[in-house]
């Protein structure tokens, strides 16, 4: 089991991408009761042009389990776009394994923000044990309501943000 960068303009890796996101988005869509989440009208396409940065996580099989994404914004915070675990793969603590990882790439004291769904919960959850603290809500579209996330300072070293032993 490792975790490594993706190139997403790949095919094969988007491909890879795509068969993960979809059946990970299905599971949050039934957890929020939305059925028509924008990251379910992704293809193999739009995947390879969205310009963002992936870590994968792949199993001991090779295979893509999970994958975090994320880009610099203008202000030269860093936005995390999507996190994802295949539902097989779900409560295995590779959320937390993606996160961390991403993090601790860049310096210290790197802003981060992320949205969530106010209901997905487990999401929201992960976010604040790595010391994200919500900021404002939102409704880009009818059914579904955002919180936007911000991590600005770094958590103190043993709190609870750290990945399960």
């Amino acid at each position: 089991m490792s975790i490594s960068s993706l190139d997403i303009r790949k095919r094969e890796t988007s491909e890879e991408v795509w068969a993960l996101q979809h059946p990970a988005y299905r599971m949050e869509a039934a957890l929020i009761g939305v059925a028509n989440l924008p990251p379910l009208q992704d293809t193999v396409q739009t995947l390879q042009s969205c310009g963002e940065s992936f870590l994968g996580f792949r199993s001991e099989d090779g295979e893509l389990v999970g994958a975090v994404s994320y880009e610099r914004e203008q202000s030269g915070h860093f936005a995390i776009c999507r996190l994802m675990v295949h539902p097989d793969s779900m409560r295995r603590g590779i959320g937390t394994l993606l996160l961390q990882s991403l993090i601790d790439a860049e310096a210290a004291g790197t802003v981060w923000s992320v949205t969530a769904e106010v209901r997905n919960y487990p999401a929201i959850r992960l976010y604040e044990r790595f010391g994200f603290e919500r900021r404002e809500t939102f409704k880009p579209i009818p059914g579904i309501e955002l919180v936007r996330m911000l991590r600005s300072e770094v958590p103190v070293k043993g709190q609870d943000n750290q990945p399960p032993t």
